[in-house]
């Protein structure tokens, strides 16, 4: 039971992010205009990014310490 969910989490760590890769958009169109007015365009990917990887961070965090604390009662 625990080796198929690890194998499990360690599948969805290895697709879930080539499945946002296979789902983005494309490039502008040839000849057509730009895809936003006016330049520069800025993404927000960065910020989104350092959120959820602080998110996954905490997380990680509060579930180990949640192990340990289960782990010593026993």
């Amino acid at each position: 039971m625990r080796l198929s969910l690890r194998f499990t989490l360690l599948l969805l760590t290895l697709v879930v992010p080539a499945v946002g890769g296979l789902l983005a958009q494309g490039g502008p169109p040839v000849g057509g205009p730009p895809p936003c007015w006016p330049p520069p365009c800025i993404p927000i990917d960065g910020g989104i990014t350092l959120l959820a990887a602080a998110g996954a961070l905490f997380g990680g965090k509060m579930a180990l310490n949640l192990r340990r604390q289960l782990k010593g009662t026993r």
